[in-house]
């Protein structure tokens, strides 16, 4: 067997990792072709530590990407920035699977987990940048 389809279902039931804060600086947002959003991803971090993270998807978007998005949350929170942006497809896999490997028709939302969550730190990133050069002394929001 390959993908825990029940261990995804779980997931999204549970409501594991959902929400995401309103002043998190590591965010990115999905949006459909009139500009609605449809996925949300946000971090936030103390010295540099995802302290909490989470996500938000409108009801038409697929079990496997919010389980993929659940996941992610679960295995970057309480890691260095860096050490979490650092995830990838196979570490997702290995999550919402039974043997590390995830079904064919699952691996788009791996990708679409961890496109976002780069550029969730992308934007923490040009935060962190903007408040130094303004001579503040931050350390994320948490």
């Amino acid at each position: 067997m390959a993908t825990d389809a029940k261990k995804m279902i779980r997931l999204v039931q549970e409501r594991t990792a959902y929400g995401v804060s309103k002043d998190a600086p590591g965010v990115c947002t999905m949006q459909d072709e009139d500009g609605n959003p449809r996925i949300k991803l946000g971090f936030d971090a103390h010295r540099d530590y995802i302290t909490v993270m989470g996500y938000e998807a409108a009801p038409e978007v697929s079990v496997d990407i919010c389980a993929a998005l659940a996941a992610l949350c679960g295995l970057a929170v309480n890691n260095p920035v860096m050490t979490a942006r650092s995830l990838t497809e196979e570490d997702l896999a290995a999550e919402l699977s039974d043997d590390g490997q995830i079904d064919p028709e699952n691996r788009p939302a791996l990708s679409i987990a961890i496109a976002m969550f780069r550029e969730a730190v992308r934007m923490y990133a040009k935060t962190y940048t903007e408040k130094k050069a303004q001579g503040e002394e931050w350390h994320g929001n948490a």
